[in-house]
């Protein structure tokens, strides 16, 4: 390591190679200076190989010494403007830094995007999930998530040797650290959330796509952007109701189901028909993600003093596909439809989100 001074306060078994003090070279990239060297007087001879020589010795050791000019001021050997020029260095120094400031970055503000190739290099190898916390590893490094090694009796499946005891450490930062954003993004869901969480996120995503009643139409989005298309291209071919309020609804005979929407933007319902030897199985279910929960309805059926009731909960469904019978429905004779064909049923729908007083209500009726 080679030491230097620049001051000329070295020990005497320590000190500069050259006995005349030299100029000391700053780095001021951000500071530039104005240089006067065309007007410099000439130097002597004996000075320019003294400045030779230490700059050899320099090279040496990886280190150069030059002189740049400190504010139009030379530091002589005598040690004349010794005191101005550490000042004219400090506040140098120090203007450079006012004029040039750089915030610190930390770890926690930063972020990169990711592309991964392989998105199943994040799943379990064994059920094909996605990894979850804790994941864990045998002694050649398989691993696998926490389920699958209590199926498999804590013994890997790839090398035989013992698995279930020693943490993933590095697959769980991984895990913990990717967000990845929702397959509902292009339907208006914003979430980015953990890879680990995303199935879970997905299955009560309220932005899950939803497919229009009509088998005619091909437009599938939100539940919300179903609605408004329903009510802007399709509104001949819906019921109008509200909410906690009786309304009466006729069914032909031959339909396969029947558009129920509720005036004040709370969804689409369908009224199922379906038509089995022993009469019709009608039910009613909610447009929508199975977030949305289930709504209590009223369904009743009225002929020649006869009466039908069914009270049950609307189940959710998203695609054309499973716009089909629920488990539970109202069996209805063919003699109450008559000549007509035609049968006018009494309906009640209350909110999924009141659905918890509507046991009461049940229990009242009854």
């Amino acid at each position: 390591m080679a030491k230097f001074s620049l001051l000329g306060d070295e020990e005497d078994d320590e000190g500069p190679s050259c006995p005349a003090l030299k100029r000391p070279r700053f780095d001021y990239a951000a500071t530039p200076f104005s240089s006067d060297e065309d007007n410099e007087p000439p130097r002597r001879q004996e000075e320019q190989e003294e400045d030779d020589d230490v700059q050899i010795d320099g090279e040496n050791d990886d280190f150069i010494i030059t002189s740049p000019r400190l504010r139009g001021e030379w530091i002589t050997e005598d040690g004349a403007g010794e005191e101005n020029s550490e000042l004219n260095v400090d506040s140098i120094s120090a203007d450079a830094n006012q004029e040039d400031p750089r915030p610190l970055s930390t770890n926690s503000d930063r972020s990169i995007s990711v592309f991964l190739t392989d998105p199943d290099v994040l799943d379990c190898c064994i059920c094909f999930e996605a990894l979850t916390v804790p994941v864990f590893q045998c002694e050649n490094g398989h691993i696998a998530c926490s389920s699958c090694c209590t199926k498999l009796g804590n013994k890997c499946p790839s090398c035989s040797w013992p698995i279930g005891y020693n943490r993933c450490r590095a697959i769980e930062k991984v895990l913990e650290s990717v967000k990845i954003a929702c397959q509902n993004k292009q339907y208006g869901c914003k979430e980015m959330v953990s890879y680990s969480e995303i199935k879970d996120h997905e299955t009560t995503c309220t932005h899950a796509p939803c497919s229009c009643p009509l088998t005619s139409c091909n437009f599938i989005s939100s539940a919300k952007q179903l609605y408004q298309h329903f009510r802007s291209q399709h509104a001949d071919s819906a019921v109008l109701f509200q909410y906690n309020c009786d309304f009466t609804v006729t069914l032909n005979e031959g339909d396969k189901f029947l558009v129920l929407q509720e005036r004040d933007g709370g969804g689409l319902f369908i009224l199922n028909n379906e038509t089995e030897t022993l009469g019709n199985l009608v039910s009613v279910s909610c447009i929508g993600p199975y977030s949305f929960g289930k709504s209590y309805y009223n369904l009743l059926a009225k002929c020649d003093g006869n009466t039908l009731r069914l009270e049950s909960f609307a189940t959710c469904t998203q695609g054309q596909a499973d716009y089909s019978l629920s488990s539970v429905y109202l069996l209805i004779p063919p003699g109450f439809f008559g000549s007509s064909g035609q049968l006018k049923l009494d309906l009640f729908i209350e909110r999924h989100d009141q659905s918890p007083g509507c046991s009461e209500r049940s229990v009242e009726a009854a």
